[in-house]
């Protein structure tokens, strides 16, 4: 098993794993524009014979909080080691870039307490909130825990409070 930054080749797979978990909400669906569009923020898994068997994506929201989004791994390479491997080089990948918080939403909380993450209130990470969340069909109904590594954020990019391009200080109650 080994993993490796995805190539625009990769993309229709990611896709169509990404769309195989999105029908039960384990995953948000994703368009195959978005996938091409954002296949540099991918990282896949391969089997020790060169196939794709999973993927997950870093999204840098700025130089104070990345995510981690759409970790998937085909049925058949379950329970072999890809998730964490995956988890891994995302992680690699947030320090390259000297973000210092990583968050991610997930249903599988004790998965990524084995790399540091930790469940935190949804409003100390405004950007995913105001990026993903807010236009969610399920954002009365999310049963999705939010997770982060390292210290929140006290800035946020997104949202109404937004001016110009400079990073906002945040004003959590």
């Amino acid at each position: 098993m080994r993993v490796r930054k995805a190539r625009l080749p990769d993309a229709d797979a990611i896709h169509a794993l990404i769309r195989s978990l999105s029908y039960d909400g384990t995953l948000l669906p994703r368009s195959p524009a978005e996938i091409y569009e954002n296949v540099r923020d991918f990282t896949v898994a391969e089997d020790d014979a060169g196939r794709f068997v999973g993927c997950g994506a870093l999204h840098l929201y700025g130089p104070h909080l990345a995510e981690i989004r759409s970790i998937a791994v085909a049925p058949r390479a379950q329970k072999a080691g890809a998730g964490g491997l995956l988890v891994q080089a995302l992680l690699e990948e947030a320090s390259v870039h000297d973000v210092p918080c990583v968050c991610l939403f997930t249903r599988i909380p004790h998965f990524f307490e084995r790399f540091g993450f930790a469940a935190v209130e949804r409003a100390t990470i405004p950007d995913k909130i105001y990026k993903d969340c807010a236009n969610c069909p399920r954002l009365h109904a999310c049963d999705e825990i939010a997770m982060a590594r390292g210290p929140l954020p006290d800035t946020a990019v997104l949202g109404p409070a937004q001016v110009e391009e400079r990073l906002v200080p945040l004003q959590v109650p």
